[in-house]
């Protein structure tokens, strides 16, 4: 069984290799990321101990305004490893994904990977399959408050772990993360005292909190148009982030990586240039926490459509938003012969059966 929000991606997937066969080379591992993730890893622990002496105010402007880029992008890269993006091999995409998680202090790679797997094939479940879902507990507790909507933004996933998927196997890869993470930060911290220490915290906590680059968290499955489960982003901040705010091309292609796709949108532009999508982070990141009217629950499967319930008229959230509610999106391209391949979700979030997939169409989701 499969929601429907996966269903959609399952079904535009099929079509776009329909309209354009010449996406399937996109679809292999880089490991231009491995570097990527030795590069920013580095620069990001030579900062936290050149920051050993500094005042407490300085430690925390870096954190925010530096700190919190290197930290987003690491992350960004054990996303890229989940889905075995750097190597076929899946134990050498683990071991990426805990280099790149030192800097993040606390060991979340392995865990991450096993939670972010469910949550592409079962997205829209918000009876806890969906990881990436937030509870139903937090979203009664936080309510419309600003001030709860900020802790519960930058803490929630640590106080709210609830959902019954969310249990990591406790295997040798999750204790090779966490011995990881204290051998680095132990030493760190004896040698460069608690700043060091202090600043990576809140590098990571503002990265995937309230940062710009933290919205991202908002955008990707807020319900704004109705049978559109995911949602983009195009604007400059993709240069900082390793082009995460392409969502609608990733849960659609999973198995092409982050410098590809951009090609992807390229070629198959027809099919997602009539979508919604997110103009900017920044300005949902505030909507977010100082409007009463969006709260926790507006994620897919869980709250109602934003289109639903207002005029349709939102255009600081992005574009695409304005007008009556959407009750379908059908995107239509051409094949070479003149054949029309259609995209069309759902109306609904019921749950359907799992779509059967033709063989070689998609590869296998990377084992947890």
């Amino acid at each position: 069984m499969a929601t429907t929000a996966v269903a959609w991606h399952l079904e535009r997937h099929r079509c776009i290799l329909h309209c354009h066969p010449e996406v399937r080379a996109l679809m292999r591992p880089d490991a231009w990321s491995g570097a990527a993730i030795l590069v920013v890893g580095t620069i990001q622990m030579v900062l936290a101990v050149e920051l050993r002496a500094a005042r407490w105010t300085e430690v925390l402007l870096a954190a925010y305004f530096v700190g919190a880029l290197l930290s987003h992008g690491l992350g960004v890269l054990i996303h890229e490893a989940a889905h075995n993006l750097i190597s076929r091999r899946t134990w050498v995409n683990k071991l990426w994904a805990a280099v790149a998680n030192v800097p993040l202090v606390a060991p979340a790679a392995i865990g991450f990977r096993f939670e972010h797997l469910l949550h592409h094939r079962y997205l829209g479940d918000a009876g806890g399959l969906d990881t990436q879902a937030p509870t139903r507990a937090e979203a009664r507790f936080v309510g419309s408050s600003a001030v709860l909507k900020m802790l519960s933004f930058t803490f929630g996933r640590f106080l709210f772990r609830g959902r019954p998927a969310a249990r990591v196997p406790r295997d040798g890869w999750l204790i090779l993360n966490v011995a990881t993470q204290i051998a680095a930060m132990v030493p760190l911290t004896l040698y460069a005292g608690p700043r060091a220490l202090v600043y990576l915290v809140v590098s990571a906590l503002a990265a995937f909190g309230p940062h710009p680059l933290g919205a991202r968290r908002l955008s990707e499955h807020l319900p704004v148009r109705v049978g559109q489960p995911t949602n983009s982003y195009y604007g400059i901040l993709n240069w900082l982030s390793f082009n995460v705010g392409l969502h609608v091309e990733h849960h659609d292609f999973p198995a092409v990586p982050w410098r590809h796709l951009p090609r992807l949108r390229s070629v198959a532009r027809e099919h997602y240039e009539h979508l919604f999508g997110i103009r900017s982070w920044t300005l949902l990141l505030a909507q977010y926490f100082f409007n009463p009217r969006y709260r926790v629950h507006h994620y897919i499967g869980m709250g109602p459509f934003l289109d639903d319930e207002s005029t349709g008229n939102l255009p600081s959230l992005g574009r695409g938003a304005r007008g009556a509610a959407v009750t379908t999106l059908a995107l239509v391209g051409s094949h070479s012969n003149g054949e029309r391949c259609m995209t069309a979700p759902d109306e609904t979030l019921r749950r359907v059966p799992y779509p059967p997939r033709p063989a070689g169409d998609m590869p296998p989701t990377a084992r947890p």
